[in-house]
């Protein structure tokens, strides 16, 4: 799994070009939600000089052809409904220890990979 070090075109970026090394010499197709982040001239020109990567746009507003949003919606439910977290480390700290329990199956079957 490739993460972004933050929610920015700078962030976008830098994982743009780590996924372009880690799949030199192949065509990357990479589909990205309408995050204002993954759009704009800095990453039209990025585009431009790395023919290879090809991003392509979730139409906004469907959220089911997002398959981490399953995965967040049953995650809410599950460990954050009713519940309130002194700190915001609190919060992550009970969303981490969620995500451990579920079992690989329970993870695919959110994201409809089967």
């Amino acid at each position: 799994m490739m993460k972004a070090e933050k929610g920015d075109t700078t962030g976008f970026l830098k994982m743009l070009m780590r996924i372009i090394i880690r799949f030199k010499g192949k065509i990357i197709d990479l589909w990205v939600d309408n995050a204002r982040w993954h759009k704009g001239e800095r990453v039209r020109k990025f585009l431009l000089k790395n023919r290879n990567l090809h991003i392509h746009y979730l139409p906004p507003y469907h959220p089911e052809l997002n398959y981490q949003e399953s995965l967040w919606r049953t995650m809410r439910y599950e460990e954050t409904t009713n519940v309130y977290f002194e700190t915001l480390f609190d919060l992550e700290v009970s969303v981490f220890k969620r995500s451990q329990r579920w079992k690989p199956q329970k993870i695919i079957s959110l994201c409809k990979l089967i």
